[in-house]
């Protein structure tokens, strides 16, 4: 199996929690798979267990992913890392795959020099916040990174103590409140690619903000967005 290409040149390409088209999503196989692919970067979902130690997770249960219905929070990372997790090429558990540490999420992207785009997730703290910053100084200039976000207090608390960092809004709709958020806060825009349009686009690289779209797995439907002139495509599967 492997990526699907897209005919146009587009260097904005960034991988939806790793090569998750292929490999199990928010793992190390995706990370590296992404990272031994042209993909200007590659993002995770970040979220904290019960030690404060900084985890790459989507969902805070491991039921789609581990078929064990726990609250994956609620537990220290030496219990979750014992927790196996589905192969996505074989549909079984495999006891290699893992919940990672946000830190070995960083290794790779710095490793590969990918842009690491995070993904922080509804409950963490400002605690939690400042320490991936400080994950990240360890291994980035935070000009190389991007952090998302559908909480806009967490961007803010962000921009307020790391300016140099770039912040995006993910939101599932475009309206005029969310443009006016974005352009108040200076926040780049992470939107549903359905949602979007080339006036949008163009409102956007106005006022000096970039504009992201997911998650876009239709090769078509990505070649008519870089037309539109979108800045970045968070995908599962193409390239």
């Amino acid at each position: 199996m492997n990526t699907v290409k897209i005919d146009k040149y587009f260097r904005g390409m960034i991988a939806h929690r790793g090569l998750s088209g292929i490999e199990t999503e928010n793992t190390i196989n995706a990370f590296i798979a992404a990272a031994n692919r042209s993909y200007f970067g590659i993002e995770c979902d970040v979220q904290a267990a019960k030690d404060g130690k900084l985890i790459i997770t989507h969902d805070d249960t491991l039921l789609r992913l581990g078929l064990l219905n726990i609250h994956i929070p609620s537990y220290t990372y030496d219990e979750i890392k014992r927790f196996t997790l589905i192969d996505r090429k074989t549909g079984n558990l495999n006891d290699k795959i893992v919940i990672p540490l946000f830190s070995d999420y960083l290794c790779v992207c710095h490793t590969y020099q990918k842009h690491a785009v995070i993904e922080l997730k509804e409950g963490l703290s400002l605690a939690n916040i400042d320490n991936c910053i400080e994950l990240i100084d360890k291994e980035y200039d935070q000009n190389d990174v991007s952090i998302i976000s559908f909480n806009d207090k967490y961007l803010s608390y962000v921009r307020k103590n790391h300016p140099k960092i770039n912040l995006y809004y993910l939101t599932n709709k475009m309206d005029d409140k969310v443009y006016d958020l974005c352009e108040k806060n200076q926040f780049n825009l992470d939107v549903l690619a359905s949602e979007i349009n080339e006036a949008d686009v163009k409102k956007f690289h106005l006022v000096g903000l970039k504009v992201c779209v997911y998650t876009v797995n239709d090769k078509e439907q990505a070649e008519k967005l870089i037309k539109m002139g979108v800045d970045y495509i968070t995908t599962d599967i193409l390239e």
